[in-house]
Formats: C-alpha cells, sequence, structure tokens
C-alpha cells in the first residue's frame, strides 16, 4: 500500500473565507462529493467499478457552522489499513467552507478501495463520507478455439476443449482429463447437436439470437467486471447449452481450484455437412 499512494496526487481547490450560514443545533462539518454538474466533470462521487490502473478523482465541499481545523482524505485496500492521499489541510483563521480535490491511480491490484473524507471543527467534531470503488481487470483477447462434434472420426478432431489452457483435448472415454473438460460437444449421431455440456461442473449462459448478453455485443465487452455483470443478469445458467449457432455469445464461469474464471465466447461458425461427423465450432474468447 505506501507504494501506491506515493503516486497519488493532491490539488487545493481553495478556501472560501465567508464565514456565512445558519447556525446548527448539532455543529458537525457537513461533506458532500462534487457531482459532474455544469463545468465539473470526470469525478466520482458514488460508489463504482473501475478497471485497475483507471484514475480516480473525487472532490469534497465542506461546511461548517463552526470553523473549519482540518481536512483528509485516505484511502483502505481491502481489509489493510487507511492510508493518506496526500497531506492533512489544516486551516488557519476563519473558515468555514471550502473545497478540495483528490486524485488517485488505482494499482493493478484487484478488489475493493475505500475512500473516506474526513472534516474536523476547532471543537474536535469530526465528520467522515465514503465512496467505495471495486477496481478489476481487463479483458484479454485468449485466442480461438475449434471444437469438433462428439462423433467425429479423425484422429485429433478432439470434441472437448479446455478454456483454462486455451487447448482443445480429447473427449474419449478413459482418456483421464475429465477435469479439464469446460466443453464437451453433445451430438449423439452424424447429425451435429449444436449443444455443449461440462465434465468438470463449468456452467453457461447463452444469448439470443441477437447476439447479446446484457445488451452488450461481443466487442462492447470491455472489462472482466462486464461479463461478470452480464453473468449476473442472464437467467438460465447451467451444465449444459443449447442453440450454439453463429453469431451467438456464451459466458463460461469456470472454477479451478478456489479460484473462479469467467469467459465470454463468440460463436463464429457452426458447420454440420450433410453425413459427415466430423463437424465443427469454431470460436474467438476473452477472459
Amino acid at each position: 500500500m505506501a507504494l501506491f499512494v506515493a503516486g497519488a496526487l493532491f490539488t487545493g481547490c481553495g478556501d472560501d473565507n465567508n464565514g456565512g450560514g445558519t447556525v446548527d443545533t448539532t455543529p458537525k462539518p457537513s461533506i458532500e462529493f462534487q457531482t459532474n454538474t455544469g463545468t465539473f466533470s470526470g469525478y466520482t462521487f458514488a460508489n463504482d467499478k473501475k478497471v485497475i490502473g483507471s484514475t480516480i478523482k473525487i472532490g469534497v465541499k465542506l461546511t461548517s457552522t463552526i470553523n473549519l481545523k482540518s481536512t483528509k482524505m485516505t484511502v483502505k485496500y481491502n481489509n489493510q489499513a487507511e492510508q493518506i492521499i496526500g497531506t492533512d489541510s489544516v486551516f488557519s483563521g476563519s473558515v468555514t467552507s471550502t473545497s478540495r480535490d483528490y486524485t488517485f491511480v488505482l494499482p493493478q491490484d484487484k478488489g475493493t478501495y475505500t475512500f473516506t473524507a474526513y472534516a474536523t471543527n476547532k471543537d474536535a467534531t469530526t465528520s467522515s463520507a465514503k465512496i467505495e470503488i471495486i477496481a478489476f481487470g481487463p479483458l484479454a483477447d485468449q485466442g480461438t478455439g475449434l471444437v469438433y462434434s462428439l462423433k467425429a472420426t479423425t484422429a485429433g478432431n478432439f470434441s472437448a476443449f479446455d478454456l483454462f489452457e486455451g487447448i482443445a483435448i480429447t473427449a474419449a472415454s478413459g482418456a483421464g482429463n475429465e477435469g479439464s473438460r469446460d466443453i464437451v460437444d453433445a451430438s449423439t449421431s452424424a447429425t451435429l447437436s449444436r449443444s455443449w455440456k461440462s465434465q468438470n461442473g463449468t456452467q453457461f449462459v447463452i444469448s439470443g439470437v441477437d447476439g447479446k448478453l446484457n445488451s452488450k455485443v461481443y466487442t462492447q465487452f470491455a472489462s472482466e467486471q462486464d461479463v461478470i455483470d452480464a453473468w449476473d443478469a442472464t437467467a438460465g445458467k447451467s451444465t449444459t447449452v443449447t442453440g450454439i449457432d453463429d453469431g451467438k455469445l456464451v459466458i463460461a464461469k469456470v472454477t479451478r481450484g478456489s479460484a473462479t474464471y469467467y469467459y465470454l465466447i463468440a460463436i463464429d461458425t457452426v458447420t454440420d455437412d450433410v453425413g459427415s461427423e466430423d463437424d465443427t465450432y469454431t470460436f474467438q474468447y476473452k477472459q
């Protein structure tokens, strides 16, 4: 945490020393996060999800019926200790309202970052307000895949696929690789079933004919969080998936050990030649 806090920037927006306002029966500073209105833009002002490496800008507006003593912003990664962003601001004189901007670059560590703004008045009364940012990784192209019909007869025309390793594998009985069979064609005859099953607990959801999941096409998924959101928003999760066809999207949820991975799969071409058993599915996928 000490390393990434060192990269955080702090800027002051100036003080407002007008000292006015209505007396509050509870003399506690008020903290308001700056929103993107009028000439203000680029601010994070509510809980959100951001890709690692994103720049977070948080603006705070402070008001108090009693002169302010100090304000600061901290960040806490997951359950680690709070670390201050920039430095404390200590006020002298009569200051009852002010604003501050804090800029922070999310490190490459995925997880929850909690930003807390503090304001203390000269009666030693402190207020705080928080924003939580969930940091996730970008999607990475994993390449392309090819799966043959389970009834394929040519040697090497494999009917299973290991998404974790990114390779086609045999679905032959007794091969001993069942734990890696994320995708297995479910055909029972020379006619392609257009259905997949898993033999290791991998689950699937599939798009409709529009090729969209959670209203997104393949190229509109920018992060793994987009894939997780689409998974959560789509019904029909199962270890089998039917209706595999050109242009459809599939999400596969894969568990290996104690880790879970989400793969976004775009079906390119389904080939089912009459009288042929070496039919194929080709696809591209991201994780």
